[in-house]
């Protein structure tokens, strides 16, 4: 079993070294070098308990301020705390995700052409009055600008609220003969990847977005599902991000053949606040995979030991995502930023970790410069990215057009500069 604490914002020189194996035990110092890693997955499991009502009024809407409606709504709705700058620093760390869509609602079929889901539908049992409330998220290299490309997209899962149908659900393992969340969302996952495959921002991708699944408590069990249920012809869930995770993972309604063929290559990170309501449960009954899996799948258990409070109080989603933000800068400038390493010895692992932190802002390269934003247009395409940050001259003038510009996604390409503003930054080191 994999197992790392994260619990201090200072890394002393000894212990810095130690950083850079994820597949180990890990010091409880190490937690700002890998909680920018894993803050937007924990804003998008919070976001997750929004209704989605709200968001889909979101779509396509840029703010005054630049930034997506949606990524605003978001960490204004979420992210609590005194620190003002608290909100700030997780909206600069999101600003790249975009909304896509989502459900609150009962799901008898997403894709209606989906023989598989209708013939599972209609061999229900027994009805249910609610479904598993999910989001789905893109993120791109350009922020909230038109017609791009994304990179990654993942689906977030709502985890209970105290609805009784959501006790329903976290009792599946006992055999409910109930239409519960994790049936409803057994036979609709491969509509769901279907969707997301018709995504504007992912048939433009080059290279196809890798698909990831996240959630909290039950929504963190239900993630874990969708990841061991999906077919295996198109493209498949490449991780989890499990947030104080049910125990109850619902990998009895998968097809063993099926199941073992989606764990080939899968990465599952279950990070949980240490002390929390379900750390107890998950000891004595967690479901497949267990927490010792080294290998298809690669299941990583992450502690966070970051509060003190009830085992109630610890679970709640909120907490660890406030602590991910505040870990994640120092005096509001973003720490460093270090993906987790796969094992050596597992081969083939699905999962590609960024190289470099694809949300970090746009910031000048020499102390005391200013950031120029500015939109590049290419000359053959005529289409709007945003490039890398380029110094302005003594006087603030212009940028001359028609050079040859390092763009946000990281390829060359001839472009007119036109300026959108000067921004003064601190500088990140």
């Amino acid at each position: 079993m994999s197992v790392v604490w994260l619990g201090s914002h200072v890394v002393p020189a000894a212990a810095q070294s130690r950083c850079s194996d994820f597949t180990s035990n890990l010091p409880a110092s190490c937690i700002g070098k890998f909680a920018r890693y894993y803050l937007p997955y924990a804003v998008q499991a919070l976001a997750a308990y929004r209704p989605i009502s709200e968001l889909n009024d979101t779509i396509g809407k840029v703010d005054a301020d630049g930034y997506g409606a949606d990524v605003n709504y978001t960490i204004q709705s979420t992210i609590q705390g005194p620190d003002p700058g608290m909100k700030t620093n997780a909206r600069e760390s999101f600003k790249n995700w975009r909304y896509q869509f989502g459900s609150d609602s009962y799901l008898d079929c997403i894709d209606q052409t989906d023989s598989n889901c209708q013939a599972a539908y209609h061999a229900r049992w027994v009805g249910f009055g609610a479904g598993p409330a999910f989001q789905v998220w893109a993120r791109t290299r350009s922020g909230h600008a038109e017609r791009v490309p994304c990179t990654e997209v993942s689906i977030a899962i709502r985890g209970t609220t105290g609805s009784q149908w959501d006790w329903y659900s976290n009792f599946d393992r006992f055999g409910s003969p109930a239409d519960d969340y994790y049936h409803q969302l057994r036979r609709n996952v491969d509509g769901i990847i279907k969707k997301i495959q018709s995504l504007d921002c992912y048939k433009r991708a080059a290279s196809k977005p890798q698909i990831v699944s996240t959630g909290h408590s039950l929504g963190a069990g239900l993630a874990q599902l969708l990841a061991l249920a999906n077919k295996t012809g198109g493209p498949r869930i490449t991780k989890v991000f499990a947030f104080d995770p049910s125990p109850v993972t619902g990998a009895s309604l998968v097809e063993k053949q099926l199941r073992l063929a989606n764990a080939r290559g899968l990465t599952i990170d279950r990070i949980y606040q240490e002390g929390e309501v379900l750390s107890y449960p998950r000891q004595l009954a967690q479901q497949y995979p267990p927490s010792s899996s080294p290998c298809n799948p690669f299941v990583r258990t992450i502690k966070v030991d970051v509060a003190r409070g009830s085992a109630l109080q610890l679970h709640g989603m909120s907490l660890i995502t406030t602590n991910l933000v505040d870990f994640s800068y120092d005096d509001n400038r973003p720490v460093s930023y270090r993906t987790p390493s796969s094992p050596a010895d597992c081969g083939g692992m699905r999962y590609r970790a960024p190289s470099s932190d694809p949300d970090a802002p746009v910031v000048a390269s020499g102390a005391g410069r200013q950031t120029l934003l500015a939109y590049a247009r290419h000359n053959r395409r005529n289409e709007s990215r945003l490039v890398r940050s380029l110094p302005p001259g003594p006087t603030g003038g212009a940028l001359v057009g028609g050079r040859n510009v390092v763009s946000y996604d990281g390829r060359v390409a001839p472009v007119r500069l036109q300026i959108a503003a000067f921004t003064p930054v601190q500088r990140a080191e």
